[in-house]
């Protein structure tokens, strides 16, 4: 078969894609109509609600979101459930969905982060990361209790799991401390495998080593990666690192997503199509389970 020919079945089998959006706001009946508009396409796979990097307010945690303003956990919440309510109103019966809510490892202006430069120019950093991490952790935990008892409650068929997820790039964070500390947090607070987190970052080469990247994508029990391949070297990038890994472990290692960005970069089925070629020399891997295309946020850095 062609390269061409190969290239055109994996796209006949790639997933659809879902919707993931840069939240902008935590009104409900904004995430509720979103939720409406993924249930009524019968979405399935993943969704991404990223709700801005890691911040707090005096003793309340929260993100620092998009539209620059700081939203504690309780907000992020009622607007992830909303969402989720939405959804199972408005899918078609026995679809499954996993609903993350992100955020990311950056506090914005001031690079680098870490010990050397606490505050990294954002006052409401964390002061402690870990500790931020178990706080994500409960959050998670109860949006999943509250879906298993509205699903339980209405009779819902459709299967709804509530993940967490990160967006993880070296560059905003290049001492690494920081992201290792919120993932031990998020990890220590789970204690195993559900509810698992979700990286959707990069890969970048010569920021943290490859056994750094290796910790954040898959070191931690709860840990999968899920790529974000926005052009062609974002797949390379990856591919060399689980080239690394097979070659010193001996182990392969399972990608479960990939996470585009739309217009004016890579599209969806290439972007797929990319990474499953360049995963089936190294591990055999030959279909990835999700595909969702994420909406920049304005002003958002890369």
């Amino acid at each position: 078969m062609t390269t061409a020919g190969y290239a055109s079945t994996l796209a006949t089998i790639a997933p659809t894609q879902t919707r993931s959006y840069y939240e902008r706001t935590t009104d409900a009946a904004t995430l509720y109509v979103q939720g409406q508009v993924a249930g009524a396409s019968g979405a399935q796979g993943i969704v991404i609600l990223d709700f801005g990097r890691p911040a707090v307010d005096g003793a309340v945690y929260g993100t620092f979101g998009y539209a620059n303003v700081f939203t504690p956990f309780v907000s992020i919440r009622a607007a992830v459930e909303s969402y989720i309510m939405a959804y199972f109103r408005s899918a078609p019966p026995f679809t499954a969905l996993n609903v993350a809510v992100g955020t990311n490892n950056s506090c914005g202006t001031g690079q680098p982060c870490g010990p050397s430069q606490v505050i990294c120019g954002c006052p409401d950093e964390p002061p402690d990361f870990t500790g931020w991490g178990e706080q994500f952790a409960l959050t998670i935990e109860q949006i999943g209790a509250w879906t298993s008892a509205f699903k339980a409650q209405q009779r819902f068929t459709d299967d709804v799991k509530v993940v967490a997820a990160d967006d993880i790039e070296p560059a905003y964070d290049p001492e690494y401390l920081n992201t290792y500390d919120l993932l031990k947090g998020y990890a220590d607070a789970v204690g195993g495998f559900f509810p698992p987190l979700v990286d959707y970052g990069s890969a970048d080469a010569n920021v943290w080593t490859n056994d750094e990247l290796l910790q954040v994508a898959y070191g931690f029990a709860p840990d999968v990666p899920m790529p974000e391949i926005y052009y062609s070297p974002d797949v390379q990038e990856w591919a060399a690192l689980l080239r690394y890994a097979k070659a010193t472990s001996g182990r392969t290692r399972q990608i479960y997503g990939v996470l585009t960005e739309g217009a004016g970069t890579t599209s969806p089925v290439a972007a797929y199509v990319e990474m499953v070629n360049a995963l089936a020399p190294i591990t055999n891997q030959r279909n990835i389970p999700w595909l969702s295309t994420i909406t920049p946020a304005a002003g958002l850095r890369r």
